[in-house]
């Protein structure tokens, strides 16, 4: 976002509400001529005071410097699309975590089996002495 848009956006929220360029400096507590380098886009301290206009036009931060209030909509979707990103991955997961359970039975199945020959190499030695 460029400061002409946010220029633009904060000249058309004050003229929605019917403000002049007095009456925002004044509710801001800053001199006229401060306002209107605001709206000119000619000073660096629009960001000071963006929270003040947006509570003073009725209007939110991210509508002064988007130019549109962003829709719930837009969030929604996204929120929809991570749900179903997280919800793959935990699949994805899941599957994993069977196999790996799997390899361990098999390991331990493995394991028991070699300690009963070992059991019975052994009882064997000790029966030829």
């Amino acid at each position: 976002m460029d400061n002409n848009s946010i220029k633009n956006n904060i000249c058309k929220f004050r003229k929605q509400k019917n403000m002049t360029q007095e009456e925002m400096a004044g509710l801001l507590g800053i001199s006229l001529t401060a306002y209107r380098e605001l709206e000119k886009g000619s000073t660096n301290v629009v960001s000071q005071h963006i929270i003040t206009m947006a509570e003073l036009t009725n209007s939110s931060s991210e509508e002064i410097v988007l130019g549109y209030k962003p829709s719930q909509i837009d969030n929604s979707v996204r929120l929809q699309e991570r749900e179903q990103e997280f919800t793959s991955r935990i699949t994805t997961l899941e599957k994993r975590i069977c196999e790996l359970e799997t390899m361990v039975k098999v390991m331990t199945e493995t394991i028991d089996s070699k300690n009963e020959i070992i059991l019975m190499l052994k009882k064997r030695l000790s029966e030829d002495k």
